[in-house]
C-alpha cells in the first residue's frame, strides 16, 4: 500500500497569514513517498529515510497521543518550549495514526525527495501520505477538508502556532489561496521561469522563527502590506514586470521583519541586478546565516547562465520548479 503527498512554495504571506492575511502557496512535484507493509508483530515500525528506525506497540498509541496533547496544551500556557512537545520527530507520525482505529500491526516507511527544514512543507507532506495510507488500512475514509483539517491538527506539535499554509497545498494541490483557515484553489498556474534555490538548513525551527516575529510584531500593520501583495500575484501571472515588482517587494518586507539572514539578502542583491527576483519562500530564520528556501523568478529577459554562476558562488544548488496538480494520494 502506497501513497503520496507533493512538497511546496509560498509565493507570498508565509508569516502575515498567521495574523489573518492571505497567504499563497504551490504543490510542487518534489514529494514524499508512504508505504506501509503490515505484519502481525503487534508494532508500528518507522522507516524513514531521514531517521533511525523508531518503533512503537499499537497498544501504546492512543497514551502517546495522551502525553502529545498534554504536552501541547502546556505549550499553549507558556510551560513548554514548541521544540520540547515531541521527543523524537518520529512521534509525528505516529500521533497521525493514534487518530484511526483498527490499525494493522507493521512497517510504515518514507522516502522523499524534500528537503528537510527547507521551507518545503515536508512535516505536512510526510503527515498527509500516512494519513492517506491509515485511511485505506483502518477503512476510514476522509473529504479533502477533513484530510486538510487533520495535517494541520497534527503539525501544530511541530511548529506550535504555526498556519494553514502547508496543510494546504500538501492536500488540495495546485495553487491555493489560505485565508483564516479557509482554503481556496486559484484557478490559475504558475508558468515558466520558476526556480526554487537552497540556502541550507536554518538554525532555528519554523516553530521558533514564527514565535520570534510574534514577540516583535504581532500588533503591526506591517501585515497589511503583506496582504497587499499577495492580492495582486493572481491576476500579475502573466505580467513579468508587475511580478518581479511584487516579489522584491514582498522580499523588502521579509527583511523588515527579520526573517532574511544578512548572507541572503546579498545573494538576492546580486540576483536582482542579474535581473530577477526572489524571496524567502518559508519561516526563514530570525538568526544564522541560512535561510532555507528561496523562490525565484527569471524571467526570459535575465540569462539561467549567470544566475546559475552564482549560487555556485554562493554554494546554494538550485532547481527549476514544477507543480504538482493533485495533492495528497495514493499510488
Amino acid at each position: 500500500m502506497n501513497a503520496v503527498a507533493p512538497g511546496k512554495v509560498i509565493l507570498s504571506g508565509e508569516h502575515s497569514v498567521v495574523y489573518g492575511a492571505p497567504a499563497i502557496a504551490l504543490a510542487v512535484g518534489e514529494s514524499i513517498q508512504a508505504r506501509f507493509s503490515p505484519d502481525l508483530s503487534q508494532y508500528i515500525v518507522l522507516n524513514t529515510s531521514d531517521a533511525e528506525r523508531f518503533s512503537i506497540a499499537c497498544d501504546q498509541l492512543a497514551a502517546l497521543k495522551q502525553r502529545l496533547d498534554l504536552r501541547y496544551a502546556e505549550f499553549e500556557t507558556g510551560d513548554r518550549p514548541v521544540d520540547q512537545i515531541l521527543d523524537a520527530p518520529q512521534e509525528l507520525l505516529l500521533y497521525a495514526l493514534s487518530h484511526f482505529s483498527n490499525l494493522p500491526s507493521g512497517t510504515l516507511s518514507t522516502v522523499s525527495t524534500l528537503p528537510t527544514g527547507a521551507g518545503m512543507g515536508s512535516s505536512a507532506a510526510a503527515i498527509a501520505a500516512t494519513l492517506v495510507l491509515a485511511e485505506q488500512l483502518s477503512a476510514e475514509p476522509l473529504t479533502l477538508a477533513e484530510r486538510f483539517s487533520l495535517v494541520r491538527y497534527c503539525e501544530r506539535l511541530q511548529h506550535g502556532r504555526g498556519s494553514a499554509i502547508d496543510a494546504a497545498a500538501v492536500t488540495y494541490g495546485g495553487l491555493v489561496q489560505v485565508q483564516n483557515s479557509e482554503v481556496a484553489r486559484l484557478d490559475c498556474h504558475l508558468g515558466q521561469g520558476w526556480y526554487r534555490i537552497n540556502t541550507g538548513r536554518p538554525q532555528v525551527s519554523t516553530g521558533e522563527c514564527v514565535a520570534a516575529v510574534r514577540a516583535k510584531y504581532e500588533d503591526s500593520a506591517i501585515w497589511s502590506e503583506f496582504a497587499g501583495i499577495t492580492g495582486a500575484i493572481p491576476a500579475s501571472l502573466n505580467d513579468p514586470d508587475t511580478l518581479m515588482g511584487l516579489l522584491q517587494e514582498n522580499h523588502r518586507l521579509l527583511q523588515r521583519i527579520g526573517v532574511v539572514p544578512e548572507p541572503v539578502v546579498d545573494f538576492i542583491s546580486q540576483l536582482e541586478q542579474l535581473g530577477g527576483a526572489a524571496k524567502i519562500s518559508g519561516a526563514g530564520a530570525h538568526r544564522g546565516d541560512q535561510g532555507g528556501l528561496v523562490l525565484a523568478y527569471l524571467p526570459d529577459r535575465c540569462s539561467y547562465n549567470e544566475v546559475d554562476r552564482l549560487c555556485r558562488v554562493y554554494g546554494y544548488p538550485i532547481s527549476s520548479l514544477t507543480e504538482d496538480r493533485e495533492g495528497a494520494r495514493s499510488i
